[in-house]
């Protein structure tokens, strides 16, 4: 999913089915309904009815607020996250005062590192500098004698 992306409930299903290793046969016999409904929710064909929309949260370990985040009208930029980012919140609600204090440190720091970088190359572009570029250990030509080569070739036997 891109950022900024609106999805649909069906797509926020799958995308956790998916995310969750879950054919739609798997899915479907762990909710109790039929392959075809699974195929109608993910397809915004039909909408599971509240008893099934409980099973599914359970099964695939997310709340109600994930699965219909785009479906009121509120900014996506800021409100919409994909799985792994869901994923990530979850682990951070649980660590401890230390925990977050290291998270939130590392993550503005990572955060200026970047927002510097794009200051000096749009797009995230950055040149690399010379010195860390790969540098073959022959001529700069690309021409290599045969004794190189077998020596190259001796290396990888």
């Amino acid at each position: 999913m891109k950022v900024g992306e609106i999805m649909s409930v069906g797509s926020r299903i799958k995308e956790l089915r998916e995310n969750k290793g879950l054919s739609r046969n798997e899915l479907a016999n762990l909710l109790g309904v039929t392959v075809g409904a699974i195929s109608n929710y993910e397809n915004e064909v039909s909408s599971p009815k509240e008893p099934i929309l409980f099973k599914i949260m359970d099964v695939l370990n997310c709340d109600a607020n994930y699965l219909f985040q785009d479906a009121f009208d509120m900014p996506t930029m800021e409100n919409s996250v994909s799985v792994d980012e869901y994923e990530i919140v979850k682990k951070y609600r649980i660590l401890d005062d230390h925990g977050r204090e290291m998270v939130d440190f590392t993550l503005e720091k990572e955060y200026e590192r970047s927002k510097a970088l794009s200051e000096q190359a749009p797009d995230n572009i950055v040149e690399m500098p010379s010195h860390l570029e790969v540098n073959a250990a022959h001529h700069s030509k690309g021409e290599f004698t045969d004794e190189e080569r077998q020596e190259d070739e001796d290396m990888l036997d």
